[in-house]
């Protein structure tokens, strides 16, 4: 899907942070858009915390059983907004749309594969804390997101 207004983009902004986006709404697409409007506003620390607490307030208004599922992914969301925030701070006066767009259809949700094995970045080490890439380094573009804890 391609989107065609800023609004239409704002308003998936807006579910995510109301925790009201729907289940089968929240896809790759959608958390890069919402990477995408936290890398714009903050440093790469900002918009990892920021996408982490809404990722989790989500899965709650999912009914997730985060210690059955474990959905919350770690290694890829600072992978993810390491990627998107090293895209942002490259064209900062870039319109959101022409933006937004570009990122959906440049990094499919498979891009993280360039630089991990599926058996490291699947694993539960990789989902429980952010682990580096064993294929090949991420790329030096990529700011120096802190390591969480």
């Amino acid at each position: 899907m391609e989107y065609a207004t800023e609004n239409e983009l704002r308003e998936v902004l807006e579910r995510f942070e109301a925790g009201t986006i729907k289940r089968d709404a929240w896809g790759h697409p959608e958390h890069l858009i919402v990477a995408y409007f936290l890398c714009c506003a903050n440093d790469a620390d900002t918009a990892y915390l920021l996408m982490k607490e809404g990722i989790l307030r989500l899965l709650d208004a999912f009914g997730v059983d985060k210690e059955k599922e474990m959905p919350f992914h770690e290694t890829m969301t600072v992978f993810w907004i390491r990627t998107v925030h090293a895209f942002v701070t490259a064209d900062p006066d870039r319109d959101p749309v022409s933006s937004c767009n570009e990122l959906i259809s440049a990094f499919g949700k498979n891009y993280p594969l360039e630089f991990y094995s599926k058996e490291l970045l699947f694993s539960d080490r990789a989902r429980e804390s952010f682990v580096g890439p064993d294929i090949r380094p991420l790329s030096v573009r990529q700011p120096a997101l802190a390591t969480p804890e």
